[in-house]
Formats: structure tokens, C-alpha cells, sequence
């Protein structure tokens, strides 16, 4: 049967939209298609990765998945460029609008709420664009055509014999606007590095976001200055060593204490701090890492926030910390030994926990790593683990074992047993003389509240501060080569302080040249911050062209002062260490740490101290480079464990920056002696390169 046509034919670029039937599902292609045909002019800019707002269609997750981490991550990034952000809800992120109901547009901002409290962000004002679309029976009011469509709404016209036509109120589409800003959390009586007291900051004051939906302005405050977010945590922040034998636990107790979380028995808190793939498949440590631990003014540790949502971030515990604990978490396999070594030698410690294994005795290494402390005058607390499950007459041997090693005379301490909070009060001033000895397991928790107890009490023994006064020396432990950024050098502020935009120089490169250059960006913890200070471990972005990127390696130090030249050989006082049939002749060859440098040296003159003259007299002379002096055995002299002389190294690859003053580390396998940099004889390379 012919009917007549009821409309005109559909034209492509004008007129109407012909549809015969629609029933699509809105995430589909098909109402994708059919929404692309409706053109109309994006609500915003188009979303730009690094800069401007963050556009979500929709928030709707749930706060155990990964999407939920994932999406505060997000956040967390976008509050670090410069503390606040802005979230623009129901926006694709092409700029159109997302067509979200007011239903959906209050899950999406409950959503982003609860994002906030969980990172440690607040709310400071939320706008709802556009609410609503008034309808008439003829369809949508022509009068609000041209608002809705500034606002970013797409019209759709209904059919006024539509029999489930919307009543005239119905809300339509809405889209939402939320600036975010980060949550600055109270400090009170902390001592800055300049040794004055500061008073108390208090957060910025915003009502509370209330639990019902609401679309008018919550809060708005001014951004905060925040110049210098870590100097106040400078001097009451400690540097612990991790020390001990192979599966002792060293990585379960660092997890254990940052996370304040309990082992399961298999490695659950090991792998919340291992990093490599390799160290999570054997549960060995290979490479030093550092990990933060940090309390309030009361001794409450925080490693959670109050909703128990998640736990803090690196940046979370360092902003928010009276009190810093930086644990550097060391390798016990003697595989490893070289880079063990050069952690406790770079790492500046103030104090080191000597972890070991309540099931078995002592080993050699234990022995080796106590001794190692005792040399650099790092006082040690002995942690014995895993007593859960080891026998009372094993736990009673260990500790017999562990006592006689403490009394040995190259380690020569007082072991003193700890079971509460007022034993650990009397050691507290009397740390270079005893070695605590605390029992504990990650799996109950027994003895974890007498290591928190003693963290937070611990005095400060480097005073960092001091150094704020001299020229800025940075240390270089590890170099990045960020895509995009370019070269990172990360490290230890070992002396003065330094600003973003500083002229800098590093080096000193294989010709002994110091490269000029600018510090672009500087980060402690992951966090940016606009100047260094004394005593931080930090990471500086540094501009430089491709050319010079290549020679950056790890023992280069940055100097904000001219340093001219750099060491090829130097003359140290040395102490042999007791150990197995050590000798130290003529062209002796050693692995040299010296703080972060790491070479090989070779001994070119010896004299020796007469160990009974206070005055340290000079009582046999040789140099061995022209044959003259005293023979002692085949016309070499020779320094046995317990010797004390006055060395002459040199550098055997490239030259190095030393001070005077500098303590030093040299071994061939096991660490032989300790000694001090006295003077540097030669020195190598121009003022510096451009």
C-alpha cells in the first residue's frame, strides 16, 4: 500500500536526522556513531597531557581496585606541578560533553570526593555548568537553545506524541567543575636547619565537603607558597643502615616498619620495598635502595591515612613527618660484598640495625659487617628475627654467640639485652659503647613497637646543619636519562645548599675537566622542591647536550664553586684491620671508597707510625719507587692487621674529586682498612669546560 511521504528527503549536510528505530546501548559503537552525527562545538579546549585540567566522562570505581590506585596516582601527578589542579566531570577529553544525568554526574563527584580524602587532597570549589533542560510539549524550549548549547549541551528533539515524553522539570544533561588542591598537614615544634623553633602551620581552613551532592562553592583559598617543604624535617631526620647476612630478613623488617604491616610468613612485606625482578623471585637483595619511615610530634608512626583506604606515598610521609627515617636497605649475600660496601661507605649513616637470624648462629659475614660498622664509628642495634618459630634452646645459643662477637676487640662493644621502653631509655646517650640487642618477628609482631619506640628517640648524631655554612657539594650515586627531561643525577647533599636555576659544575670527567652547566628541576622523594639543603638525599635535573650526557657516571660530584682541579694521587692514614693473613706491600692494589667514589688505587710510598709514640714519629721511611729506605722482608715494607701508617694512593683509571678530611674504605675481596684522606699530592685537568 503507497503512502505519501510525512517529511521531505533527508539531506546529508542539512536539515534533520533520519532514524527508522533506535535502541543501542550508549557504551557501544553504534550510539557513538550516532551522537558524532549531532555537531555541534566542544565545551572546553581539548585535554593537554601535561598542563590545564583533567577530563573524566564518568567516576565510578570501586576503592580496592586498582583503577582506584591508579586514578590517585593520576591525581597525586597532577597536584605535584605546582599544588593544584582542576577535575571538569562528564568532558571527553576532545572538549565535548558527555552527555552525563545528574544520577551519574553525583556518583562521578562522590567518586572524586573520596579520591581526595584517601590522597590527601581537598576539594576548594565545585561548579555545575548546566543542570538542566526545560522541556515543553512541542519539545525543547527554542528560548533556551542557544544557552544549552554554550553550555555544551546536545539538544535532542522529541516528538510531542512520544508517549513516555519527560515531564517539563526533568533534569538533563550536567557537567561539573572541581578545583583540587593538596592538604598541607600541621607541624608543631619542629627545629629547622638554622636551629630556631617553628611555630606551628595550620592547614588551609575549607568547610567540609558535606556527604549529600551539592553543585555550589565549597571553599576557595590562594595558593600557599610552598618554597621549602623538607627544611624543617632536616635536622630531626636519622639514616639507618640495614646490615647482615643472607635471608636474616633485612628487606621483611625495612617492609615491616614502613608499612606497619605484619608478614605473612612468605615475603609480604619484602615485596611491597624489592624492586627488581630477580630480587623477587629469589628474596635476595642485590642493589641498595632507600625507603622512608616517618612519625608525628606524639611518636605515631604514619604509614596510613585515618580511612585506611591505602598508605601514604613517599611524598605523603616526607611532607607530613616530624621526625624522617631513611633506611637504606643493604645487600647480605658476600656475592654482593662490593656493593655493600660501597652503600655503607656513600650512605652517610647515622646509625645501623645489624639484623640476624635467631634460628642460626652468626656467620662470618655478620662478623665482617659488625666489623665494618665498628671501623666507620657507626653505632649498631642488634635485631634478632624470626624468634616465632626458633627453639628456646637455639634462641639462648644465638644470643650467647651474638654476645661473644660484640666483645671480640676489632668490634670491641657492650652488648646490653632489651625487653622494654625503659631499657632503651638508658642507651640512648650511651650508644658508641653498647649494642642492643632486641628480639623480635614480623609475623606476630613481638618487639616491632620496641623498634618503632626506639626510631622516634634516637638522637641525631650528624649535624647536617653545620654544613649549610660551606660551599654546596652534591654526591652522585646513580645516573638517569629520563626521555623528555633529560639527565637526573640522584644523590647525597653533603655540604651548603643550592636553588633551580643555580650554575653548577660536575664532574670531574675522564680528563679531569668540570662541565658548566644549570639545575633545572631538583626532587626529594619523588616531590619537587625548589632548593637542596645539607643532609638530603635528592635528585637534580641538569642541562646539558648529548655530548656531555655520556660522560656522567656515578662518583662525579656538583659544585656550586669553581673546583679547578681534580686528584690523581693522595696520601691517607690508614688502619689495617684484623683479618685473615693481610699484607700491604709495595704496588699493593686496592678497591678505594672514598664516600660515593669507587676505584681502584695502587700504594706508591709507606711509613710506618711507631704504635707506642703518642706522637705518632715517623720510625721506618721507604720509597719503594726508588729502592731506598728500610727493608723488611724480600726489600719491601710491609704492613700487617692492627698496623697504623701513612699511605700514598694512587688513582689507577681516572681522576677523582677527595677533600682533606674525607674517610676512606680499601679492599681486595673483604674490606682490609679504614683511613682518612690527609693530603692531596697531585692534582690534574683545567678550570673547567664550557
Amino acid at each position: 500500500m503507497s503512502l505519501p511521504p510525512v517529511v521531505p528527503p533527508e539531506k546529508d549536510h542539512e536539515g534533520a536526522e533520519y532514524k527508522r528505530v533506535l535502541d543501542v546501548n550508549v557504551q557501544s559503537e553504534r550510539f557513538e556513531s550516532s551522537t558524532a552525527s549531532m555537531s555541534l562545538p566542544p565545551v572546553v579546549p581539548p585535554e593537554k597531557d601535561h598542563e590545564g585540567a583533567e577530563y573524566k566522562r564518568v567516576l565510578d570505581v570501586n576503592v580496592q581496585s586498582e583503577r582506584f590506585h591508579s586514578l590517585g596516582s593520576q591525581l597525586l601527578y597532577r597536584l605535584s606541578r605546582g599544588g593544584l589542579t582542576k577535575y571538569v566531570l562528564g568532558v571527553e577529553d576532545d572538549g565535548f560533553h558527555s552527555m552525563l544525568t545528574y544520577s551519574e554526574a553525583k556518583r562521578s563527584f562522590e567518586c572524586l570526593k573520596l579520591l581526595c580524602d584517601s590522597f590527601g587532597a581537598m576539594i576548594l570549589k565545585s561548579v555545575d555548568v548546566e543542570a538542566s533542560m526545560k522541556c515543553v510539549p512541542d519539545g525543547v524550549d527554542r528560548s533556551d537553545v542557544k544557552a544549552l548549547l554554550k553550555a555544551g549541551a546536545r539538544l535532542i528533539w522529541f516528538n510531542q506524541d512520544f508517549p513516555d515524553f519527560p515531564p517539563p522539570t526533568a533534569p538533563g544533561v550536567c557537567r561539573i567543575e572541581v578545583e583540587i588542591s593538596q592538604l598541607q598537614v600541621e607541624r608543631s615544634r619542629v627545629v629547622s636547619a638554622d636551629g630556631f623553633e617553628d611555630l606551628p602551620t595550620p592547614p588551609p581552613q575549607a568547610k567540609p565537603v558535606s556527604n549529600s551532592f551539592s553543585l555550589t562553592s565549597i571553599s576557595s583559598t590562594e595558593e600557599e607558597d610552598d618554597e621549602d617543604a623538607f627544611g624543617d624535617t632536616v635536622s630531626q631526620a636519622l639514616r639507618i643502615l640495614v646490615l647482615g647476612n643472607v635471608d636474616a630478613g633485612k628487606s621483611t623488617i625495612v617492609g615491616a616498619l614502613t608499612t606497619q604491616s605484619l608478614d605473612d610468613g612468605r615475603g609480604s612485606c619484602r615485596l611491597q620495598i624489592m624492586k627488581h625482578r630477580h630480587e623477587i623471585t629469589t628474596g635476595r637483595t642485590s642493589t641498595v635502595s632507600n625507603h622512608h619511615m616517618g612519625f608525628d610530634d606524639e611518636g605515631n608512626v604514619r604509614s596510613q591515612n585515618g580511612n585506611k583506604v591505602r598508605r601514604m606515598t613517599e611524598e605523603e610521609v616526607v611532607r607530613g613527618s616530624s621526625r624522617l627515617i631513611t633506611f637504606t636497605d643493604l645487600c647480605g649475600h658476600e656475592k654482593y660484598l662490593k656493593t655493600t660496601v660501597g652503600g655503607v661507605s656513600a650512605s652517610m649513616g647515622d646509625y645501623a640495625l645489624m639484623v640476624c637470624n635467631s634460628r642460626h648462629p652468626p656467620t662470618h659475614m655478620t662478623h665482617h659487617h659488625l666489623n665494618l660498622c665498628a671501623s666507620t664509628l657507626v653505632p649498631c642495634v642488634i635485631v634478632l628475627t624470626k624468634i616465632d618459630g626458633c627453639p628456646p634452646h637455639q634462641l639462648k645459643n644465638t644470643i650467647d654467640e651474638v654476645k661473644a662477637m660484640c666483645r671480640q676487640g676489632d668490634v670491641n662493644k657492650v652488648p646490653f639485652m632489651v625487653k622494654t621502653t625503659s631499657d632503651l631509655d638508658e642507651c640512648f646517650d650511651k650508644m658508641s659503647r653498647l649494642s642492643p640487642i632486641i628480639l623480635t618477628s614480623a609475623v606476630t609482631g613481638e618487639g616491632m613497637d620496641l623498634l618503632n619506640y626506639l626510631l622516634f628517640n634516637l638522637p641525631k648524631r650528624r649535624k647536617h646543619e653545620k654544613k649549610l655554612g660551606r660551599p654546596f657539594e652534591f654526591l652522585v650515586d646513580e645516573i638517569f636519562n629520563v626521555p623528555g627531561v633529560g639527565p637526573v643525577a640522584s644523590g647525597f647533599v653533603n655540604a651548603g645548599r643550592v636553588s633551580v636555576g643555580d650554575t653548577v659544575f660536575v664532574g670531574p670527567l675522564d680528563d679531569g675537566t668540570f662541565v658548566q652547566t644549570m639545575v633545572k628541576s631538583a626532587h626529594i622523594a619523588r616531590t619537587p622542591s625548589s632548593n637542596l639543603k645539607a643532609g638530603q638525599s635528592a635528585s637534580m635535573c641538569m642541562s646539558l647536550n648529548k655530548n656531555e650526557r655520556k660522560f656522567l657516571r656515578k662518583g662525579m660530584v656538583i659544585l656550586k664553586e669553581n673546583p679547578k682541579r681534580s686528584c690523581v694521587s693522595f696520601v691517607s692514614e690508614i688502619c689495617v684491620m684484623k683479618g685473615d693473613h693481610t699484607t700491604i706491600r709495595r704496588n699493593y692494589q686496592a678497591f678505594v671508597h672514598i664516600l660515593n667514589v669507587r676505584q681502584t688505587a695502587t700504594a706508591k710510598k709507606i711509613e710506618m707510625f711507631d704504635p707506642h709514640e703518642k706522637t705518632n714519629k715517623v720510625i721506618q721511611t721507604k720509597n719503594l719507587s726508588s729502592g731506598e729506605g728500610v727493608a723488611c722482608e724480600g726489600g719491601d715494607l710491609i704492613l700487617r692487621p692492627g698496623c697504623r701508617a701513612t699511605v700514598l694512593f694512587e688513582f689507577g683509571k681516572r681522576p677523582e674529586y677527595i677533600r682533606p678530611g674525607m674517610r676512606m674504605l680499601f679492599r681486595d675481596g673483604r674490606v682490609r682498612g679504614v683511613g682518612i684522606i690527609k693530603e692531596i699530592i697531585e692534582t690534574k685537568g683545567a678550570a673547567f669546560a664550557a
